[in-house]
Order: structure tokens, then C-alpha cells, then sequence
């Protein structure tokens, strides 16, 4: 990994914060000889899981060169065209300051104002100003105002910044204010992507009558507990904790940071951020590609050399501490939405699940029949906070061509905040409450549902010859029910997981990047089991969450199972659409842990996924089935214990069974077979 300066995150507003990349160097590809040999060669995996090798040119998803253009012209535009007022300090419930910078159309009178908030731990300027300059553009062009305002404890707000702190109570205080200045029509929408977006779901369940409407982009980190997932902001995924975290927390969610004296006039806070931004500019590299092997996982920040951070607490907890009541969650149960959300979401994110998940709980739970009326999504197939970023007539998402998939985000998110926040009578919310990409189709679909109200739910089981290990192996995905017991065993050593490759992934370095890339080499594994369909005589659409029910027997305390949907091309390439992990021990639920026991046999339901594809004639339907997927997800140690203090792992002989007393399946939500 390069320095940590210079790398460029893809998510939010653009600035060296997040460890996560801008895809502009090639995947660096793990499918090399050493991942082929598997866990038979020892050290040597390590290597080649840090995709030292090479073999062949990969599509990275990179910036449009046309969209670099229009933000080039829509800042020009903004400078020309806007008036600046920087360093207003909006007071909070509790007397803590935050900073904001406003933005008013030029040479227009400053009254009746309808208003775009975005709410950001990061820079704003050149950050927000720039991620967002063509929607800034367009706001200004008619005739908003444009609010970014500082997380407390950030630059240059005031207070000590935690996850998500303030997202209810700093979020309702900073719309009150709003809508009370002489200039505000009273009526205030919110934008953003990432953490600009996650703020937005506590600050909607407070339900402040002045929050007309929301657009949260990339937006899972901000949700706990919501349907089937229990993440806690995404840092667990079926109770394995993501390891992506170790990178953001290391050049983003540090606790401390220099500040002045509060009682600094505003002139004088002015003219020193013109010499002082107070964005950290000395960031060492991280080496987490590295140090992310390192046990136990709670000394890998201290290893780094990380500043103090929540990190150090978050990753000595379990999915049912009580501490996680503390975070600012929002949109999941018990939140109730008070305004109308058009969500915007990517195929390849770590938080698609739990987001398409919020959207169909708000469709039925929001505080009232405008939001409950209004929930709109858009599932678009880029990584992390890339939409309107990357699409071209060729959209690769990692190394698969995904067709045509613009989209006009700008459009459709100002005709949204001109009906809410301005009160324009426009089409907007006749349109279809769900725009989303199929890819392997590559073209837009809608619905008038999520899930789509024509998926048809068709289980697919898991069956074999006793030998799915290998793509070479006989493992078979098929619509009939085994008619004799089976089963398909493998030992996983946490020592040499099975290595991460593309995914549903963001934030971690440049060497893990997310996308869609041929896992056919890591299939080569012997402790990766495959299970295929015969090439499909005819397509099959699949559109919404697909689940999966694996049955399990263990000689070890403890472990994970990990699971990937792949559409395999007729020349054997194999994409992967979406992928999942269950630790065991919290395959009854989240109250207490069920650990195994040596020769009994558990039911494990690993997921959901969730994705939209179109399954072409001659292709193949395949999932693979393992015990890891590093460092995508923090590894397995078998041992029963903490996991998180511990230096020493134990081997574990895993075995899924199929037959007609134990079913192991996964079931796809066809839309249809032409």
C-alpha cells in the first residue's frame, strides 16, 4: 500500500481519510499459483493473499474522465456563483458549538430559502464542496441554500467526537436552527454518502417537522439492528466482525485533535482556516495488509500506531453488548422515519443488506402516511459511494463489464428535494418506488416493491458425491431434495483462510478493493467447497435477498461458515455477486452463544446476500462454501473463546451435510425465466 496521503477514498467527500481507494490501480490479483495450492503450501498463502502477483489486466472501477469534467465546471461554477458565509457556529442543546459553512446563490435575495444539509465528520472544503459539485451545482442553480456542517469533535466543532455521536440530538438542533433563520423557507433536506449518509437515520426517527426529505447514499454504518441483521453499523456480519474497521479507525475515527480556544471570534476563526484546515496531513501508512494477520485482533490498532479511538473499545465487545445502546443507530427497529427517504445504494457495498433492509422496514413503519407513502431506492451496480462517479457505456465493477448503467442521480435527487423541501409540483414520487440495475442483463430495472412483488422464491439444494471440494470436485446445485444422506468435509486452519478477492467491500487499502472478479483460482482450495448448477438452458433473473441454510457438524468448540453467489461464464470465469458469513455460536440468536458439540449436527443460516443478476443461457449457478474470507472478515480461531485476545488457533474438520434429514440449501428470488 502506498503512503497513506496519497490514497483517495471513494466514499463521502473525496479527502485522504479513509484507507479505502479510488480503484485507479488494477486489483491486485490474489488468483495466483500460491492461492491454487491452497492451504497445502503454508506460509507461501500469506504471500499470495497479499495479491503480489499479477497474471492478467483487470478493470478497476475507475472515474468517468466525463464526470472529472462536469466537477471541474461545477466548481468553477460554484466559486463564481455563490456567496460564502464560513465558520458559523450552530449552538446544540447542550451549549456545544458546531462549524458550518454556507453556501447562498449570488446576487439573490436571501429570504424564503429552501435548504440541503449535509452532516459530515470529514473536511468540507475542498471536501464536500467537491464530492458533491455537480448536486451543489444544481442546488445553487435553483436557488438553495447549502448547509455542511462538522460532526461535534471534528475540525473545527466543538466537543469530543465518538461514532455517530449526535446523529439524533445534533441532527434535530442543527434542522431547528435552520428553519428558524430569516433566510429558510423552514423546510430543510439532507444529502450525503457514507458517514454523511448514516447521520441521516437517527436525525429522520427524531422526526423534526422542519426534515422535509433525505437521500442517504452508502448509508448501513448507520443502522444497528434491522430485520435479520444485527451489524451494529456494519462492524459485525453475522457476528464476525468486518475488518475494514482497523483501516477507517486508523486515519478517520480518532478521538482527540487540536483545537482553539472557544472564545475566538468568528472573524478571527476565519482567517485562521485560511492557514490551519486542521485535517491531518502527516498519516503513516497504516500496513494493515500486513499487520491485519497480526493476533490477537484488539493490539492490530496499537500496532499501526493508531490514535485513541473507538476502535479500541468496539473491537473487545461482542454483537450483544449492552454498550451498543449507547450509538447513535438509526432506521432499524423501533425507529419510526419522519420524512420521505429516496435511498441510494451499490450492489458491490459493505452495506447493501441492511440498507435494502431499512428501506422495506420504513415502507412500513415510518411515524406517518407521508413518509410511509414516500420511501424510494435506487440499487446501482458500483462500489462504495461511486454512483454518478464511474458509469459509462461500459461499467466495469472490478473486472466484469456491467454494460450501460448511468443514471441521472443529480436529476432525479433535485426534482426530489424541489417536491419536498421547495414545494414544486413535479412526476418524482409517481415514479417506481424502486429503480435497480440487473446485472449480467446489464439495464435498470423497477418495481413498485422490495422485494419485488414478482420474485418467486425457488430453493436450490446443496448435493455431491461426497467430494464438492474444488471446482473440480462433484458438488452439485440442483431443485431437487437429495434422496440419500451425503455430506462434504474440509478442515479449515485460520492460519491460511481462504483470501478475500473483490466483494461487497470498502475502506480497507489497494490491495482489497470491492468489485466483481473470477474466483475460479481460489476455488482450487481444497478447503473451499462448490457447488454448481448444468449450464441454464434458458436465463434466470434473480432480484432481491437470497438466503441460506447450511447444516453443520464440527469437531471444533467454534467456527465460522462463509458463503458466495457466483454467475460462472460459459468459459469457466466465475463472478461473484454477493457473499456472507455466520459464526456459529450465534446461529440461535443474539442473547447468549450455542457453541458445538464434536459429532452433533446444527442447522446454520449464513446471510441473507442480496443482489440483482440475470443468469444468461449456457451460465451456471454456483455457491461456494467455507469457513473464511480474509480479511474480508476477521477470522475463526475455533477455540470457543474470545477471539478477539487471542494469538493461537485451532484446526477445525467441518462437514456439510445433504440429505433428506438435513437439506442444506440456498433459495434465489427468481423474477423470471424467459
Amino acid at each position: 500500500m502506498s503512503k497513506f496521503t496519497s490514497v483517495y477514498f471513494a466514499s463521502d467527500f473525496g479527502i485522504p481519510m479513509r484507507t479505502c481507494v479510488s480503484n485507479k490501480r488494477a486489483h491486485a490479483r490474489l488468483g495466483s499459483r500460491a492461492v491454487i495450492a491452497g492451504q497445502q503450501i503454508g506460509s507461501l498463502i500469506i504471500i499470495a493473499t497479499l495479491g503480489v502477483l499479477l497474471f492478467k489486466p483487470v478493470h478497476a472501477q475507475e472515474r468517468d474522465p466525463g464526470h472529472l469534467a462536469r466537477v471541474a465546471a461545477a466548481i468553477e461554477y460554484l466559486a463564481r456563483h455563490t456567496e460564502r458565509e464560513e465558520k458559523v457556529m450552530i449552538p446544540m442543546r447542550d451549549s456545544v458549538r458546531l462549524s458550518a459553512l454556507i453556501l447562498f446563490p449570488k446576487d439573490q435575495p436571501r429570504r424564503n430559502l429552501p435548504t440541503v444539509l449535509y452532516r459530515t465528520p470529514y473536511l468540507i472544503d475542498p471536501g464536500a464542496i467537491e464530492a458533491f459539485a455537480e448536486f451543489n451545482r444544481s442546488f445553487i442553480e435553483n436557488g438553495y441554500a447549502i448547509v455542511i456542517q462538522n460532526e461535534r469533535g471534528r475540525y473545527f466543532s466543538e466537543g469530543t467526537y465518538t461514532y455517530l455521536v449526535g446523529s439524533g440530538d445534533d441532527g434535530y438542533d442543527t434542522v431547528d436552527w435552520i428553519t428558524k433563520q430569516e433566510w429558510s423557507n423552514g423546510k430543510v433536506g439532507t444529502l450525503g454518502c457514507s458517514s454523511t449518509a448514516e447521520e441521516q437515520h437517527k436525525q429522520n426517527a427524531r422526526q423534526h417537522p422542519g426534515l422535509a426529505a433525505t437521500v442517504p447514499m452508502g448509508s448501513g454504518a448507520g443502522i444497528g439492528k434491522v430485520g435479520p441483521y444485527n451489524e451494529m453499523g456494519n462492524f459485525y456480519r453475522g457476528g464476525a466482525v468486518q475488518n475494514f474497521w482497523f483501516s477507517w479507525y486508523y486515519g478517520s475515527g480518532y478521538t482527540n485533535h487540536p483545537s482553539f480556544p472557544a472564545d475566538l471570534s468568528r472573524e478571527t476563526m476565519i482567517r485562521i482556516g485560511r492557514f490551519w484546515n486542521l485535517n491531518p496531513n502527516m498519516i503513516p501508512d497504516s500496513n494493515i495488509d500486513r499487520l491485519i494477520w497480526s493476533l490477537p485482533i484488539n493490539e492490530v490498532m496499537d500496532k499501526m500506531g493508531a490514535m485513541p479511538g473507538d476502535m479500541d473499545d468496539f473491537v473487545n465487545r461482542f454483537p450483544n453488548d449492552p454498550k451498543w445502546k449507547e450509538v447513535d443507530f438509526g432506521g432499524g427497529d423501533g425507529d419510526r422515519f419522519g420524512a420521505p427517504m429516496l435511498m441510494i445504494n451499490s450492489w458491490y457495498d459493505i452495506s447493501i443488506g441492511p440498507n435494502v433492509a431499512v428501506f422495506e422496514h420504513q415502507t412500513a413503519n415510518a411515524a406517518n402516511a407521508n413518509a410511509r407513502n414516500n420511501m424510494f431506492m435506487v440499487n446501482a451496480p458500483t462500489t462504495h459511494c461511486m454512483q454518478s462517479k464511474t458509469e459509462s457505456e461500459h461499467t466495469f465493477v472490478g473486472e466484469r463489464d456491467m454494460g450501460d448503467a448511468r443514471f441521472d442521480y443529480v436529476g432525479m435527487v433535485q426534482k426530489w428535494f424541489d417536491h419536498f423541501v421547495k414545494g414544486v409540483k413535479n412526476d418524482v414520487v409517481k415514479q417506481p418506488k424502486v429503480h435497480s440495475y440487473m446485472m449480467g442483463a446489464n439495464e435498470w430495472r423497477t418495481y413498485d416493491r422490495w422485494p419485488p412483488k414478482e420474485a418467486r422464491y425457488v430453493t436450490y439444494y446443496l448435493d455431491s458425491d461426497g467430494g464438492a471440494n474444488t471446482r473440480l470436485g462433484n458438488g452439485r446445485l440442483t431443485t431437487t431434495k437429495p434422496g440419500t444422506a451425503g455430506g462434504d468435509t474440509f478442515i479449515y486452519d485460520p492460519i491460511r483462510p481462504v483470501p478475500s478477492l473483490g466483494g461487497s467491500i470498502c475502506c480497507f487499502s489497494e490491495a482489497f478493493v470491492g468489485g466483481s472478479y473470477d474466483q475460479s483460482n481460489i476455488e482450487m482450495r481444497n478447503d473451499v467447497l462448490v457447488y454448481t448448477t448444468p449450464p441454464l438452458d434458458k436465463p434466470v433473473e434473480i432480484t432481491g435477498p437470497v438466503s441460506a441454510t447450511l447444516y453443520l457438524s464440527s469437531d471444533a468448540k467454534d467456527t465460522d461458515l462463509t458463503i458466495k453467489l457466483l454467475d460462472v461464464y460459459p468459459d469457466g470465469t466465475a463472478y461473484n455477486l454477493d457473499e456472507s458469513i455466520q459464526r456459529a455460536r450465534w446461529r440461535d440468536g443474539w442473547e447468549s452463544p450455542s457453541f458445538l458439540e464434536p459429532g452433533s449436527v446444527v442447522k446454520v443460516d449464513v446471510g441473507p446476500m442480496v443482489t440483482s443478476n440475470a443468469f444468461a443461457a449456457g451460465h451456471r449457478i454456483r455457491i461456494e462454501v467455507s469457513s473464511s474470507n480474509f480479511p474480508r472478515f476477521e477470522r475463526n480461531l475455533n477455540t470457543g473463546g474470545n477471539n478477539y485476545d487471542e494469538s493461537k488457533g485451532v484446526l477445525a474438520t467441518n462437514t456439510i451435510h445433504h440429505s433428506p434429514q438435513y437439506p442444506s440449501h440456498i433459495v434465489l428470488p427468481i423474477v423470471s425465466e424467459k
